[in-house]
C-alpha cells in the first residue's frame, strides 16, 4: 500500500501536462527577463530557502547515522595505569608469570593494553533497516519543505514584480490623466476669458485636475512597497540598487481545459507539500513497524585482539583475543516498547490525516483560483468594453463641447468615466494575473521540483 501511495503521487504529476521537464516554468512563458532574473537571484540568496536547505543536510546526516547501526563497529583502544605495587597482592594472581621475583621490590608497578575490537549486530529482525528507510523518507520530505519554500518565494517575487510594474503602468495612466485634464482646464479657462463658459466649468475641471494628481502618491507608494519587497525577497540590502522592473503587464495567458484538466481537479497533485505530506507518511509507517520489530531478541558478535603489559622489576606482555555472541531478549523495560508502538501509530495516523487534509486543500485552492480567474477574465472583458465605449463619449462631448453643442457637464462626465475605466483595467489585469499565477502554484507540476538547485 504505501509503494501504491508513492507511485499514484508521481504519475498524477506526470500526467500534468503543462508541467513536463522539456517544457519551461511559467514565469518562463511569460517572457519578462527581468522577472527571469529576480526569481534566480531570489532562488540563490533569499534567508529562508538556505534555512529549507540546511534542514535537508540536517536529515541526510540523521540517515547516515541510521545507516550505521546496520555496519559492523571497529575500534581500539588503550589504557595505561600505575599504582603502588603494595596493592597487587590484593589482586588475582600476583605477579605476572615470568617475573623475577628476586631483587629490590619497587614501590610502584605499571601496566598497559592495547586492544583492537569489532563488534556486529547480526539479526534485529530489520528494526534498523526500517528506521532508515524512515530517515531516507524523511529527508525527501525535507526536499518537499524545501521545494515548498522555493515555490512560495517564487509566488512571492511574481507577485512583488507585477505589483511594481502595474505601479509603474497606473504612474503612466495617471500622468497621462493630468496632462489630459490640465489641457482641458486650460482649454476651458481659455473659453470663460472668451465669455463661452461658465466660472464654474472652470473650477470642475481645476477640481478634476486636483483629483488626477490626487491618484499619484498612492500609485507611487505602492512601487515604493513593491520594490521593498523585491530587495527583501532576493536577498538584497536596502541600499542595493532598485530591481528593473518593465512598465507593463504582460498580456494574461489564455485558459483552456486543455491547460487544467478536470481530472486534476479530483485526482493528486505534483506539489511539494503532497510530496512531503506522503513521504512523512511513509516514514511513519516504518517507524511502526521498527518500533514492533524491536521487542523481538537481538543476537550481537563481537571479536577482540590485543596485548597487554606489567612492568615492576621487569616488563612482561602477552598477547590476548576474544570471541562472543550475545543474545539479548527483551524481558521488561517499564512498558517502553509497547509505548513505542502506540507513539508510532499514532504519528502515522497523524500523517495519514494531514495527507488527507493536504490534498483537500490543494483541491479547494485549484478551485478556487479557477473560479476567480475565470470570473475575472469576463469582468477585465467588460471593462475594456466600458473603456472603450467611455474613451469614445469623451472624445465626442469634447468635440461637441467646443463646437458649442454640448455643456461642459457632459465632457466632465465622460472624462471622470473615462479615467476611472483606464485605472480599473490596470487594476484588473494585475488582480486577473495574479490569480493566474496563484493557479500555477496551487496545481503544481515538475517544474517544482529541485527548484532550489537551478
Amino acid at each position: 500500500m504505501r509503494r501504491l501511495a508513492m507511485g499514484s503521487l508521481l504519475m498524477a504529476g506526470l500526467m500534468w501536462p503543462l508541467q513536463c521537464a522539456a517544457q519551461s516554468t511559467w514565469w518562463e512563458s511569460l517572457g519578462d527577463e527581468g522577472l527571469m532574473l529576480l526569481i534566480s537571484e531570489g532562488l540563490t540568496n533569499n534567508h529562508d530557502l538556505g534555512v529549507a536547505v540546511d534542514r535537508i543536510e540536517q536529515a541526510e546526516a540523521l540517515a547516515r547515522r541510521s545507516r550505521a547501526a546496520m555496519l559492523p563497529s571497529l575500534s581500539f583502544d588503550g589504557q595505561g595505569t600505575m599504582a603502588p605495587l603494595d596493592g597487587l597482592g590484593f589482586q588475582f594472581g600476583g605477579f605476572p608469570a615470568g617475573g623475577d621475583v628476586s631483587g629490590p621490590v619497587p614501590s610502584l608497578y605499571y601496566t598497559g593494553s592495547a586492544n583492537l575490537s569489532a563488534r556486529y549486530r547480526l539479526t534485529s529482525w530489520g528494526s534498523e533497516y526500517r528506521t532508515l528507510q524512515s530517515r531516507r523518507l524523511q529527508t525527501l520530505a525535507s526536499r518537499g519543505d524545501r521545494d515548498g519554500v522555493a515555490v512560495g518565494l517564487v509566488t512571492q517575487i511574481a507577485s512583488a514584480y507585477f505589483d511594481a510594474v502595474s505601479a509603474r503602468e497606473q504612474i503612466g495612466i495617471v500622468q497621462g490623466q493630468i496632462e489630459a485634464s490640465q489641457r482641458l482646464a486650460d482649454a476651458t479657462r481659455l473659453r470663460y476669458e472668451g465669455g463661452q463658459a461658465t466660472a464654474l466649468d472652470v473650477l470642475q475641471q481645476r477640481q478634476q485636475v486636483a483629483s488626477a494628481k490626487a491618484n499619484l502618491p498612492q500609485v507611487r507608494a505602492t512601487l515604493r512597497v513593491a520594490i521593498e519587497r523585491l530587495h527583501f525577497l532576493v536577498g538584497r540590502d536596502a541600499g542595493a540598487p532598485a530591481p528593473t522592473v518593465g512598465e507593463r503587464l504582460p498580456e494574461l495567458p489564455r485558459l483552456s481545459e486543455e491547460d487544467v484538466p478536470a481530472s486534476l481537479f479530483t485526482a493528486p497533485f505534483d506539489r511539494p507539500d503532497l510530496r512531503g505530506g506522503q513521504a512523512r507518511l511513509d516514514a511513519s509507517l516504518f517507524d511502526v513497524e521498527s518500533a514492533s520489530l524491536s521487542r523481538l531478541p537481538t543476537i550481537d558478535l563481537s571479536a577482540g585482539t590485543g596485548y597487554q603489559a606489567f612492568q615492576a622489576r621487569s616488563v612482561s606482555t602477552q598477547s590476548t583475543w576474544n570471541a562472543g555472541i550475545v543474545v539479548s531478549l527483551p524481558l521488561f523495560d517499564g512498558f517502553d516498547s509497547s509505548a513505542r508502538v502506540r507513539e508510532a501509530q499514532a504519528n502515522a495516523r497523524a500523517a495519514r490525516g494531514s495527507l488527507r487534509q493536504l490534498e483537500a486543500q490543494a483541491r479547494s485552492e485549484v478551485r478556487s483560483s479557477r473560479v476567480q480567474l475565470e470570473e475575472q477574465v469576463e469582468q477585465l472583458a467588460a471593462l475594456q468594453e466600458q473603456l472603450d465605449a467611455s474613451s469614445l463619449a469623451y472624445q465626442e462631448s469634447r468635440r461637441r463641447y467646443f463646437a458649442g453643442l454640448a455643456s461642459f457637464i457632459d465632457v466632465f462626465t465622460s472624462l471622470n468615466g473615462m479615467q476611472a475605466a483606464e485605472l480599473n483595467v490596470a487594476r484588473l489585469k494585475r488582480t486577473a494575473l495574479g490569480s493566474w499565477i496563484e493557479l500555477q502554484r496551487a496545481t503544481g507540476g515538475s517544474w517544482t521540483r529541485d527548484l532550489a538547485e537551478r
